[in-house]
């Protein structure tokens, strides 16, 4: 049996755009992408794990991004820098 290229492996386990595979190895954040668009594009899918309308407060939204990657402080920046997440008194809601 032939091993399949790793590229290909990442694509068949990740649950999401195919395009966004390469950063992921399954459903965690391998690496944040240096590329700005490549970044919004992973931010932008991150971000879809909020729901719509509801307030987070900070320890839930810390582990909701520790599902996707360790370094959850950036990734809070991230997000709310690229206007994806809102931040007020403390309460964090997709934009």
């Amino acid at each position: 049996m032939q091993r399949k290229a790793g590229n290909v492996r990442r694509r068949e386990e990740f649950v999401g755009p195919a395009e966004l595979a390469r950063f992921f190895r399954g459903d965690r954040l391998e690496v944040i992408p240096r590329r700005e668009t490549d970044r919004r594009a992973v931010l932008g899918f991150i971000a879809q794990r909020f729901e719509r309308g509801r307030d987070y407060p900070e320890a839930e939204v810390n582990s909701l991004l520790l599902s996707a990657h360790d370094d959850i402080a950036m990734l809070r920046r991230y997000l709310v820098d690229a206007g994806l997440l809102t931040r007020t008194s403390g309460r964090y809601r997709r934009a």
